[in-house]
């Protein structure tokens, strides 16, 4: 091995340097110390210096509690740290040192000879630790090269398998007289970095006994690519670092989920509220290939897990490295898919454009099937209590009026349905649950964005800037989506030009200001991934913009006009709805992104009508298998299929979509190159089913919600009084009137779909187009039977209770708005939303 011998020299040297100078070092007690207990010596660790070179060290005495003793002598003493060799390094009493000797003025240091010293500082008969310095030529360069320990070596890729080891060393030159001269044994130990921290781990001779100073032996841990540099510890004057060389551990290339409560067999599950899942994910790398039978999965997977309905079930903890995880439901009641992904910045780290990795459906090493996603019913255990459901409502009446309050209040039915009762300083414009929990509400508002914990035991009103102005400070605007996780809302700013989106972070004081590109152009949609990596915008100007933190913000022209987005089950991709030319559609986008474009368009299906709004079942069949020809170089292949509802008045349209991951294959040859870009998903086959009239005219939808793990659609709609239920098995639509002919407002449902609260106009004064909503209330609709859902046995279907507001607290006050005189038009409920169980 090369240099072997002259570095067991180093090592040699430096532990006689200890020895000889350990006695000389040792603290003493002293009567006379003025309380000096230890003393401190900066730099405390090794560091290299050219000949010729200056280093300015410092030195302070502590007493036993830690503070500065002032004014006591301090010492520095140099001592040789080679066997009858002369110190290398001189040192004045202040700490300047000379890697040589000081001239008689002690202003120019006179360069001497390569060697080791020892510093120390002595105050009081008290010794700091020693401080090794290695006086060496100038370092023109350092190289790396790896070396092989004996043995059989080790078959080797471009990429390491996460857990692998391999040695590294690296020699510091010296340019001398036109020769290179390899100056190793002078410059001290080998220190080493990385630029990404986690994908590879260092351990150098003083943890493994068989390396040298200058050797590392480098560990594979988290899939990615780092850059490895080695280099000396201060070298004033020469070159410090290596050139860097890219390090990666292999990435990971397939993810596939199995249900660990059900002998890891299908991807579907019924559980009790307040029950759990457990899930298996094994993940592989690119060294991967189903035809060979070493392979092995990663045993420490860095996953990201996510739900698509986190009001239903959610994991606890979103990111591990066990390969294992479980998810809690909660007392809401519905269905929700379940999935994983290796998502950066913590996976397949260093890879631009990120490289996202969804779970798919495929043959595990073992040679049992895994799967994308699993489907998740939460049904009420026969012995639990039924939910009982809270909604919270407020008003848009003050109209943003200088010195006008609304009230916000609690809904719940009963004898006394009226709850808390808040002031709202600003006028709200949108409301929306943070979905991971029940305690915190988002109400946005054209001076910016609120939010109340309602859960506490007096709720009070909290401003994300107690300013008004300026709107990137405030974040004004509606509040368009919060991701799956609870910690990221997204506000589109309607008063800025040109407009903004906020992306808010409940436990960060810097929010995201996104400036949009084109004048005039507004977010009106938005959607996170489940696994929060990529937030997808859509704008009135026909333009998505795709945001993470990992990748640049782009855009992505899609349709005159688009409508909705959802992602699908696994991830990988988002459903886009529009309106274009010359048809509307749903379009396939993917999640991952290529070099200068945020997505990929992988497929579209036609529909009969502009899709509104679109509802992802969450129930999601076992996968299709086809074996021969192998088009992704596999013997087996699955794929996924997932259902699509799409609103479009006056119908509601079936979407069917069958797709596939794209894997990243690796063909196990050395020197064969790294796939690092993105494989968009591969849709199979993007159809158009039944359409289902609604028997309601061209209506226009305030509220639309799947529910009941998908068998119903919750439906309310402008000028019609009555909450309409769409039965997905059958295509039968049947509805709920609303007493007195109520005309909606808004509304929300449970995630079971068993109550409707609806906030809605009970009397109007005045003739159309001039009338005035005079009395208003949010009604209370139960939707099925009491033997056919979770409702109180005594209720049955109907909307059983209207609750108009009366502020007890203000002489039964009706009148939502506050500080707006005798003679100030009635505020009414017309924002509602149910708080999450």
């Amino acid at each position: 091995m090369h240099r072997c011998g002259s570095g067991f020299l180093l090592s040699f040297i430096i532990t006689f340097a200890i020895a000889f100078t350990g006695c000389l070092g040792k603290s003493t007690s002293n009567a006379g110390s003025g309380g000096v207990t230890s003393v401190t010596l900066s730099p405390s660790s090794g560091i290299s210096m050219d000949i010729g070179a200056t280093q300015v060290f410092s030195a302070s005495a502590k007493d036993a509690q830690g503070r500065t003793v002032p004014g006591v002598n301090i010492q520095f003493i140099v001592e040789s740290g080679t066997p009858n060799g002369a110190a290398p390094l001189s040192i004045t009493s202040n700490g300047s040192a000379c890697a040589g000797t000081w001239d008689t003025s002690g202003t120019m240091c006179i360069p001497g000879t390569p060697g080791i010293a020892i510093v120390r500082a002595v105050s009081n008969g008290y010794s700091s630790p020693e401080t090794t310095v290695y006086v060496h030529q100038h370092i023109d360069s350092i190289q790396i090269s790896s070396f092989i320990p004996p043995g059989p070596p080790p078959q080797q890729y471009d990429c390491f398998p996460q857990g692998q080891t391999w040695d590294y060393q690296a020699f510091a030159y010296s340019d001398v007289g036109g020769a290179s001269v390899d100056i190793t044994d002078t410059v001290g130990p080998m220190n080493w970095s990385s630029s990404n921290a986690g994908v590879v781990t260092f351990a150098t001779n003083t943890t493994v006994s068989s390396l040298q100073p200058n050797q590392v032996q480098t560990t594979a841990k988290v899939p990615g690519i780092t850059e490895v540099s080695a280099f000396v510890s201060g070298a004033n004057g020469s070159v410090t670092s290596s050139s860097p060389f890219l390090y990666t551990t292999c990435l990971i290339q397939a993810i596939h989920l199995q249900i660990g409560g059900q002998s890891q067999a299908g991807n579907s599950i019924t559980i009790n509220n307040g029950g759990g899942v457990s899930i298996t994910a094994t993940a592989v790398d690119t060294l991967y290939q189903v035809a060979l039978t070493d392979n092995a999965a990663l045993a420490s997977p860095p996953l990201t897990w996510s739900t698509s309905n986190p009001e239903v079930i959610a994991f606890t903890s979103t990111t591990n490295t066990t390969g294992i995880n479980s998810a809690t439901a909660r007392a809401n009641l519905g269905g929700a898919t379940i999935t994983a992904s290796c998502t950066p910045p913590t996976c397949n780290i260093g890879v631009f454009p990120s490289l996202p990795i969804y779970a798919s459906d495929g043959l595990l090493p073992n040679g049992s099937i895994g799967y994308s996603a699993i489907s998740v019913d939460v049904t009420s255990a026969s012995t639990s209590k039924l939910p009982t459901y809270t909604a919270w409502a407020a008003t848009t009446g003050c109209q943003n009026a200088p010195g006008c309050s609304s009230a916000m209040f609690a809904v719940t039915p009963g004898a006394t349905p009226i709850g808390a009762i808040l002031n709202l300083p600003r006028t709200p414009n949108s409301m929306m649950f943070n979905h991971q929990s029940s305690a915190r509400v988002y109400l946005g508002t054209d001076q910016g964005l609120m939010y109340v914990d309602v859960t506490a035991a007096n709720p009070t009103v909290a401003e994300v800037s107690n300013l008004s102005t300026p709107c990137n400070v405030t974040l004004c605007g509606h509040v368009l989506t919060i991701s799956n996780d609870g910690k990221l809302v997204v506000v589109s700013d309607t008063v800025s030009t040109p407009s903004q989106v906020y992306i808010y972070n409940a436990g960060s004081s810097a929010p995201v200001d996104l400036i949009l590109s084109n004048s005039g152009e507004t977010a009106t949609t938005a959607a996170f991934s489940p696994d929060q990596l990529k937030l997808f915008i859509l704008t009135n100007l026909g333009n998505m913009y795709v945001y993470s933190t990992v990748d640049a913000l782009t855009s992505v022209p899609i349709a005159t006009s688009a409508t909705d987005i959802e992602f699908s089950a696994d991830g990988s991709f988002a459903y886009v709805a529009a309106a274009g030319s010359p048809a509307n559609s749903v379009s396939a986008f993917s999640t991952c992104s290529l070099p200068n474009v945020g997505s990929v368009d992988i497929d579209s299906v036609a529909t009969t009508s502009t899709p509104l709004k679109m509802f992802l079942s969450p129930v999601i069949p076992l996968p299709f298998q086809a074996s021969g020809p192998p088009p992704l170089q596999m013997d087996t292949f699955y794929w996924a299929t997932q259902n699509i509802i799409a609103l479009e008045p006056p119908n509601i349209e079936f979407l069917t979509a069958e797709f596939t991951q794209n894997p990243i294959l690796y063909p196990p040859m050395p020197g064969e190159p790294l796939q690092l870009t993105c494989n968009p998903p591969l849709i199979l086959s993007f159809t158009k089913g039944a359409s289902f009239n609604l028997g309601q005219g061209n209506f226009t939808p305030i509220y639309s919600q799947l529910v009941n793990d998908g068998a119903e659609m919750i439906l309310v709609a402008q000028n019609i009084p009555a909450v309409l239920l769409f039965n997905v098995s059958n295509g039968t639509t049947t509805s709920v009137p609303l007493v007195g002919g109520s005309n909606p407002i808004s509304a929300s449902a449970s995630t079971d779909g068993s109550q409707v609260y609806v906030a809605a106009c009970d009397q109007y004064t005045g003739t159309p187009p001039n009338q005035t909503c005079a009395v208003g209330s949010v009604h209370i609709v139960n939707t099925c039977a009491a033997l056919a859902c979770n409702v109180p046995p005594t209720l049955g279907q109907g909307d059983f209770q209207q609750v108009p507001f009366v502020n007890v607290n203000e002489a039964n006050n009706p009148n939502m708005c506050n500080s707006q005189g005798t003679n100030a038009p009635l505020c009414l409920p017309n924002l509602v939303a149910i708080k999450p169980q």
